[in-house]
């Protein structure tokens, strides 16, 4: 298998504390950061990068770790104003380019910002048909979900949770247009690759039963939504299924009939279980032996569905290799490890 090798260091993360942390970071010189770019992280682990390599060129204050003459730029208003005005989809057309630039062989990525995979899943479904391409997202986080429905979460839990995280002066969390960005870029992937080619694997935000049963319209249309795209076909395996039943689960994976597959894993599908490394860490994942199985299960697959794309995405700098308590997060280690056995290792 022919493959090249893309880094995608775009980290548009809106979130007060992350700004907050990066200026910090900054002022400090990344003291005690391994590595600036995650791609360089898994490259060590990996030991050699077997084929070409292309960075994309993402603008100095956007990077993980911007050089201290962008402080200026890290504002949450900046980050917002970026994300609001689809800059998250300026760049992930970006990816598509590189992409195209490096067919037939097959695309690895290794990133930051989710949304960077609808770049790439867009110059495949072009070139082969999204009606052929099977994709298979690891992630805790459905990332179909619009950002009006995600401030509207927001806004209830603000009304009802007297221990909520979220500030009623933020204004960041009113009137959001319904942009391209991490959360959302599956649901505009749907244009180019049908609901039922897609498996989201270990979701840890399904709504509950509580939720189901709240009459509030705003919790009503974020259940509505998750399960109308799970009813009209996209398959959401859920972190409890997989830790419940995995053996139905690697069933599932192991088998397609769909000529091609990509897969995508979002490192928090393993977070605070097994690493520490990623963007968010709001839910706790599966373990990484979960992951290795069933990487294993689609590695079988692959004996009648050519792989055409993998990335690893979500990698958060500042925590991962980081020592806690004497304990090294194994967060790039745990990933290298699912890439060799997905390209490399027989089933």
């Amino acid at each position: 298998m022919d493959l090249f090798f893309i880094s995608g260091p775009l980290d548009p993360d809106e979130r007060e504390s992350s700004v907050l942390r990066k200026i910090e970071m900054l002022e400090k010189g990344y003291e005690g950061i391994l590595f600036k770019d995650p791609y360089d992280g898994m490259a060590r682990e990996l030991g050699n990068i077997p084929g070409p390599e292309s960075r994309l060129d993402v603008e100095p204050w956007l990077l993980p770790a911007p050089p201290k003459s962008m402080s200026f730029m890290l504002t949450v208003e900046n980050f917002v104003a970026f994300i609001d005005s689809n800059g998250c989809l300026e760049y992930a057309k970006k990816v598509g380019g590189l992409v195209e630039g490096g067919l037939p062989s097959v695309p690895v990525m290794v990133g930051v910002d989710h949304s960077l995979t609808g770049g790439a899943l867009e110059a495949l479904s072009m070139e082969l048909g999204g009606e052929s391409i099977r994709l298979i997202v690891f992630d805790s986080h459905f990332d179909f979900i619009l950002p009006s429905i995600r401030c509207g979460l927001i806004q209830y839990d603000l009304e009802t949770n007297p221990e909520t995280k979220f500030s009623p002066t933020d204004p960041f969390i009113f009137n959001r247009p319904d942009s391209y960005n991490a959360d959302s870029f599956l649901y505009y992937v749907l244009d180019k690759i049908p609901k039922e080619n897609i498996f989201v694997v270990g979701v840890s935000d399904y709504p509950p039963q509580v939720a189901q049963e709240i009459e509030d319209d705003r919790v009503r249309r974020y259940v509505e939504f998750y399960k109308d795209l799970e009813e009209s076909g996209v398959h959401v395996i859920t972190k409890e299924r997989i830790q419940r039943d995995i053996g139905s689960v690697r069933e599932a994976l192991s088998s397609t009939a769909f000529p091609y597959t990509y897969v995508s894993v979002d490192v928090d599908v393993c977070s605070n279980t097994s690493i520490k490394g990623a963007r968010f860490l709001d839910y706790y994942g599966v373990d990484h032996s979960d992951l290795y199985g069933l990487v294993a299960s689609i590695k079988k697959s692959l004996k009648t569905s050519k792989l055409v794309g993998l990335d690893f995405m979500e990698f958060d700098i500042y925590n991962a290799g980081s020592e806690r308590s004497g304990k090294a997060d194994r967060t790039y280690q745990i990933a290298a490890e699912a890439m060799k056995r997905l390209l490399w290792q027989q089933p």
